[in-house]
């Protein structure tokens, strides 16, 4: 797995997928000069598998960038980890939904396929957008049935598993023929600091479902000091992080969902303290930060 720098299309020759990072902030978009560097925009990552079939997770900010540099024609498949406004509020600047032939499948991690049909009415309507019926045309809603995985294009399925934040949400694996590709918890409350046995054992079974990951993408909203103040508010350190990517034996963490105040020098800075926590264990685990533009192969 490595970094790469292409833009658009299929994984390249040889790799099982091909993932980027369109939006990586968490809460509210927050550009200015101090965050330049990892972006402003909040959460949007798209994954292309070897056929270039297109898995889109999460509608925040980012997507209207994702959008722009799609190709007509191909139906996109959207995976909503939760309801928030920062992971659903990209989706009435999405290009694909004033394209007449373009159809966009919705899937929810927390709501069945009713309660994500009234969003998507709610936001593409007055009064949070302007009445344009035919855009709600282009959707199409499906929900996890039973738990169930959804299938994508040739040998493409997400699977999701439930994560700890309020309201509910939910973590993404995206898994071919081969086996799991990429895991996406970009709201999640890992809460070490918990001696309650229900949290000890989810997070235990959440580590057998995302054992081995190439790529986890997870929630660092905070740094270990936060966290006292913040249980409860369903987000996780980059200290948290890291520490579960070790036990899940993923290959790659990519710090995600950042605080809108961290600066870049912050979080250069905690990606160093995560790395020292890697060194210290032994394990071969990567770390970085997600940035706007990263760009991974599998």
């Amino acid at each position: 797995m490595t970094v790469v720098s292409s833009r658009g299309g299929p994984a390249p020759r040889g790799a099982r997928f091909r993932i980027r990072c369109w939006g990586a902030r968490g809460t509210v978009p927050s550009p200015g000069q101090h965050t330049v560097r990892y972006g402003g925009n909040t959460s949007c990552v798209e994954v292309r598998t070897h056929d270039d079939t297109l898995v889109v997770l999460d509608a925040g900010t980012g997507l209207r960038g994702l959008g722009k540099q799609l190709e007509a024609g191909a139906p996109v498949d959207l995976f909503l980890t939760h309801r928030h406004s920062d992971h659903v509020i990209g989706l009435p600047h999405f290009a694909p939904l004033f394209e007449r032939d373009r159809i966009v499948r919705v899937s929810c991690g927390n709501a069945d396929a009713l309660t994500t049909r009234a969003l998507l009415e709610l936001l593409l309507a007055p009064p949070l957008f302007p009445p344009l019926p035919a855009v709600l045309d282009q959707v199409r809603v499906n929900g996890f049935e039973h738990g169930a995985p959804v299938d994508v294009g040739d040998g493409c399925t997400v699977h999701r598993f439930p994560a700890r934040h309020p309201g509910g949400a939910a973590i993404f694996r995206v898994d071919d023929a081969r086996g799991a590709g990429v895991a996406y918890a970009p709201d999640n409350e890992l809460d070490y600091a918990s001696s309650d046995a229900d949290v000890i054992a989810w997070r235990r079974g959440l580590t057998l479902a995302l054992h081995g990951v190439p790529v986890l993408v997870h929630d660092a909203m905070y740094v270990d000091a936060e966290l006292a103040s913040h249980r409860g508010w369903g987000h996780s350190s980059a200290l948290e992080a890291t520490r579960f990517a070790i036990e899940c034996v993923a290959g790659l963490l990519v710090l995600f969902h950042h605080h809108p105040d961290r600066t870049d020098d912050a979080m250069d800075t905690i990606v160093q303290e995560c790395r020292e926590l890697v060194a210290l264990s032994g394990s071969s685990l990567r770390v970085i930060a997600a940035w706007e533009g990263l760009t991974l192969t599998v």
